[in-house]
């Protein structure tokens, strides 16, 4: 059977696509629901005004996607490339429950999380270096076993949140809102010795 080909105003359910290129093209208004995606190369590829819904990208290619206007729900990345993504862009106001984005074994470095409200986030054993946070609501995210060398957190919610063997993840307590937020001891440490504060045995 033939592999449907990605054009503007596709309408798509449960479709796999395997080793698609669509790199630095533009995709307007098509919909994807409870598709996988598989090797796809999406490397600077632009989603116009488009719907991914309870789909899975597997081993993918999409650092410097755009995503503009594009819909966002129960979508689980595994083992993807993505640096350099503006999640800003994306249409996160006219889902009225989005469903929470599952990122595993990425790579995220370079990407834009500034403001949004992503509640009960995944992003786990994922690189997120150099990543903005600023000003997002993360409460109950999982961020177990990711490294956040360089990556920006300032009034950022992350009440709940799970770091357990996250890495280099540099928070300032007092500008931060981290009630519940779960840390092992190593982590706890390091945080407030980043502060200025001073540990005796």
């Amino acid at each position: 059977m033939a592999q449907v080909s990605i054009v503007d105003n596709l309408d798509c359910f449960a479709e796999e696509f395997k080793g698609i290129s669509l790199e630095g093209k533009k995709i307007n208004k098509a919909e994807f629901e409870t598709c996988t995606f598989i090797s796809c190369d999406f490397s600077e590829t632009f989603f116009s005004s488009c719907r991914f819904i309870e789909c899975k990208f597997i081993n993918c290619n999409l650092s410097l996607m755009k995503l503009t206007s594009t819909k966002i729900s129960d979508v689980v990345f595994d083992s993807c490339k993505m640096i350099g993504i503006d999640w800003t862009m994306a249409d996160w106001k006219s889902l009225l429950s989005p469903e929470p984005i599952r990122f595993i074994e990425c790579i995220l470095n370079d990407s834009n999380f500034f403001g949004l409200s992503l509640e009960g986030l995944v992003m786990k054993e994922c690189r997120v270096k150099e990543v903005d946070f600023r000003n997002a609501i993360l409460k109950k995210a999982n961020f177990k076993e990711s490294d956040f060398k360089g990556a920006l957190f300032d009034n950022t919610h992350l009440e709940e949140a799970d770091f357990t063997n996250a890495q280099n993840t540099y928070l300032n307590i007092y500008k931060n809102h981290l009630k519940g937020a779960i840390f092992n001891r190593y982590e706890a440490l390091f945080l407030l010795e980043t502060m200025g504060i001073k540990l005796v045995d």
